[in-house]
């Protein structure tokens, strides 16, 4: 079954809305009210018509995608294959590119893999100088990394700043390097960022954090680019099974987290914390359009938890993500559990 389409969600609101503005009373708010609720409902709906027009010459419009070694990168270069678009592959090791190469080889379009690392200036400035010799159309940055996560009381400022150089200045690197191109033929930028940028979500705070800066990273150039004919457009996947939340890799992540801990914050959140953060871990486990969207949301997750969690209070949100996360099963520190006794004797304001 198809899941919802959000737009249709405003149709849906119609009468709460009437019975709302009657129940005013009052004439002159009542015609500004429908006349501001009209005019969101055609901007929704010519927006929702316009996204039907799709491209064509598609054999003409070539892409460049980092990340293509696996999940995302690699479904979006075997999708545009099968529309029969040029595609330069970007990937980080040969292996993965020559399996792309070979699940793509009965495909239509024609595919050029390019080996490049976006943690790396000289990688990425190769793959530009090498793409200098095609005409860009467009360019999507991809490639990402999870990294070391759990709770921020146990990870350096290293953890950090290894994902970041991938999530946040991959992206910057990869759009400096290409950007000329792409505005000379007044192309598209396409980002994969993550529904993480719009909610906070503990135990993956570097990703969060990486994603989060991306996304403000393409609404600035949003708007520089438009002056160009550039247009920059954002893709929010939810929670899917891609080599990112692999189990065993993610494991072996928190592992590793977990034995560099200190053993005083390893005392304070306790063993079981540790154990039962571990598991509830690894359970969690349009670009074509002629007139596409500047955001897209991926996923059921993405579109009907965390997107309107993200317009609600910070209070209210707060509220329901503890909530979801004790019915999830989400761990709790061992000093908690002892209740305020620890609080009181660690203190240092603490009156006699």
């Amino acid at each position: 079954m198809d899941a919802i389409d959000p737009d249709l969600l405003w149709l849906a609101a119609v009468p709460g809305f009437i019975a709302f503005v009657y129940y005013l009373q009052d004439v002159t708010l009542l015609w500004s009210l429908g006349a501001l609720f009209l005019i969101i409902i055609a901007y929704h709906m010519i927006q929702r018509i316009l996204s039907h027009f799709k491209l064509d010459n598609l054999e003409k419009r070539a892409v460049f995608i980092t990340g293509c070694d696996t999940g995302f990168g690699n479904l979006l270069a075997l999708k545009c294959l099968q529309r029969d678009m040029p595609v330069f592959a970007g990937c980080l090791t040969e292996k993965g590119a020559s399996a792309l190469r070979e699940a793509s080889s009965s495909l239509p379009g024609k595919l050029d893999t390019i080996i490049v690392d976006v943690a790396s200036d000289d990688s990425v400035a190769a793959a530009a100088k090498y793409l200098e010799k095609a005409t860009r159309q467009y360019g999507v940055n991809n490639a990402g990394i999870v990294g070391a996560s759990f709770y921020d009381d146990m990870l350096t400022l290293q953890h950090y700043k290894e994902v970041v150089d991938v999530n946040t200045y991959g992206v910057i690197r990869v759009t400096h390097a290409l950007k000329n191109l792409v505005k000379r033929t007044r192309g598209r930028i396409v980002t994969i960022a993550s529904i993480c940028a719009r909610i906070g979500i503990e135990g993956i705070g570097p990703y969060t954090v990486s994603k989060y800066a991306a996304t403000g990273y393409c609404e600035v150039i949003r708007q520089e680019l438009r002056h160009f004919g550039v247009t920059v457009h954002i893709l929010e996947p939810g929670f899917f099974n891609t080599p990112l939340i692999d189990e065993k890799l993610v494991q072996a992540r928190l592992d590793a987290v977990w034995k560099s801990t200190p053993d005083s914050v390893k005392e304070e959140y306790g063993e079981s914390f540790f154990r039962e953060g571990r598991e509830r871990a690894t359970s969690m486990l349009h670009m074509i359009a002629r007139f596409p969207h500047m955001r897209y949301q991926i996923g059921a997750d993405a579109k009907y938890l965390f997107v309107p969690m993200a317009y609600l209070p910070t209070g209210l949100r707060d509220a329901i993500a503890k909530a979801i996360g004790k019915v999830m099963g989400a761990p709790v520190p061992a000093c908690s559990k002892k209740g305020d006794e620890l609080i009181k004797e660690t203190n240092p304001l603490k009156m006699n």
